[in-house]
Formats: structure tokens, sequence, C-alpha cells
């Protein structure tokens, strides 16, 4: 090949390089005191944290490590903001146990979007510019008559993003189908409001559910209906996908936020979908495990979604 027939080629190999999507983690690792999880992702190399304004900075026994923003004095919102500025990306996990925002109880309701709100506010003022919300408080048969209603509380909520400078994303799980987590996306309608996909949320939608038996789980077919579920629902959604979570899935009980170790999650096929949508998220990993294992899970799922980008 001459050196002017390589020049040619050199414009056309940058175009095709694929995006490398920023790797980072989640704080919510049992047995970790708040800071403590937030030096460890650090000293990992991990340019994005997810932190959780829920729960409590000290280790407490079956409990992520978090906080709440209304009850941390001057210092310690100083002390948060100084631990996170090696980060590129802040990101928040929106609290979600017990808290029903769509509940007919006023008082019950009431609790439930103050929490939430008190939260997005002390997200805002960390520098997120991201917090995943769970889109829950109703049940299957509920949702067709209340489907406005909470439509307008997503709304509310993405303006209030809005005003703080954030983006606001659902995350896969809730309707129990494809359909209509794609249709609650699209008719929010609101600019600041997106999607964080799962990579283990996709277990109980409808159309997977149809399609694989439980005991066809483990199996290449059963494997392969899944991925194709989370790149369905990546696929109708496209620009409005602006988050992913990811970890592995235990092949034989489809249990999520594994180490990288199985296998399950096809990366190859979700990058390229990623690479063909212009994506331009992070990828935050969601791992569970005992806290003497998360170090080296932590690594090891991080030089594998590093290695498998290049």
């Amino acid at each position: 090949m001459t050196r002017r027939n390589l020049l040619a080629l050199l414009p056309s190999a940058a175009v095709a390089a694929p995006a490398r999507h920023p790797v980072g983690a989640n704080t919510a690792i049992t047995g970790y005191e708040l800071f403590e999880s937030i030096e460890l992702l650090g000293s990992l190399g991990m340019t994005c944290i997810e932190i959780h304004p829920m729960g409590r900075p000290e280790p407490t026994p079956g409990k992520y490590p978090g906080f709440q923003w209304d009850t941390l004095d001057a210092s310690a919102r100083r002390r948060l903001k100084q631990s996170l500025r090696s980060f590129r990306h802040i990101t928040t996990h929106l609290p979600y146990t017990g808290l029903n925002y769509m509940s007919a109880d006023p008082a019950e309701r009431g609790h439930a979007i103050k929490t939430i709100e008190t939260a997005m506010q002390g997200s805002a003022e960390l520098g997120a510019k991201l917090a995943v919300l769970h889109p829950l408080g109703l049940t299957d048969q509920q949702l067709p008559t209340r489907w406005d209603e909470f439509l307008d509380r997503f709304r509310i909520w993405a303006a209030m993003a809005k005003k703080n400078g954030m983006r606001l994303t659902l995350e896969t799980m809730f309707p129990r189908s494809v359909r209509d987590f794609v249709r609650l996306i699209r008719e929010v309608d609101h600019p600041n409001l997106g999607c964080t996909i799962d990579v283990g949320h996709q277990s109980r939608y409808a159309e997977l559910v149809a399609r694989v038996k439980p005991e066809d789980r483990a199996t290449p077919e059963g494997i392969r209906a899944y991925n194709d579920t989370t790149l369905d629902i990546a696929e109708r959604l496209g620009n409005k996908v602006w988050h992913y979570h990811v970890h592995d899935i235990d092949p034989g009980t489809w249990v999520e936020h594994k180490p990288l170790i199985h296998g399950f999650v096809d990366y190859e096929r979700l990058f390229a979908m990623m690479r063909r949508q212009n994506y331009r998220g992070v990828l935050l990993l969601e791992i569970g495990g005992p806290a003497d294992s998360m170090p080296g899970h932590l690594r090891e799922a991080k030089d594998k979604l590093d290695s498998w980008q290049r």
C-alpha cells in the first residue's frame, strides 16, 4: 500500500472508531461507610459515581451507605462535596424503599414526595447532573385508570430537575411490559426525562415471561431472549436512553447485580447498539457481594468493560 493510499484511509478510520463510555460504580456496598465507599471507587480509577441520597453514612447491617440531605449539617455537606471532587460524572439514585408517591393516603403520599424531592435537592447541591428514579406506586390493575396521574407526577419532577440543572431518568422495571414502559417515557414527553436501562431488570416483563419458561432460563435460547428484551427497550427509546446500570446475571435464577463472571449479559451486542444510537452516557456498575470481595469485583468489572470497549 502506498503512503498516499494509507493517508486516504485515515479519515474513515477515525470516524469509525467507537466511542468509549466512562465506567463508574455506585456506593451501594454493604458494610462500608459512605466516605469509605467513595474513596474505594476513586482508588480504582472510577471517573463516575452514583451515590444514594437515602440511608445513613455509617455502616448499617443489611443497608447501603448513604445520606439524607436535610439531616446533614453545613460541615457534613462540605465534606461530602469535597469527597466527590475527583469524579467527572456524578449521578444519584433517588430513594425508593417504603415510599409510595402514588398512595391514596395523603399522609403516606406526602411523605414519599417530600423524601424524593429532598433527595433531588441534595443531588443538585452536590453537582449531580442526573438522578435515577424507580417508577413505582401503582399495581398493574391501577395503571389503566391512573395513567394520566402517573404521567403528571413524573412531569412535575422532570420540571424540578430542569430547574436544578439536572436530568431525571426512570429505571426499567415498571410498568411490567416493554410496551408500557416505553409508552411511559414517551408520553411523559419532557426534555429532562429519559430512561435508565438496568441490564438485569427485565425478568418480569410480560413479553419475556411469555417467551421463556422458567425451566428454560439457563438455555442459550432463554439467555438470548433476555438480551433481546433489553435491546428492544434500547431500540424503541433511542435517544431517550441516558444511563445504564451494568452487571451480570445468574443464568439459572436470573438473579441480577452479579459480578461479571457469568457471561449472561451480551455486552458485545449492547455496545454495538450504543454505537448505532450514538449513546453519550456512562456505564454505572451495580454489583453486590460481601464487603471484602467488592474491591476485587469492581476492579475486575471495570477492567473488563474497558477492555471490551477497546
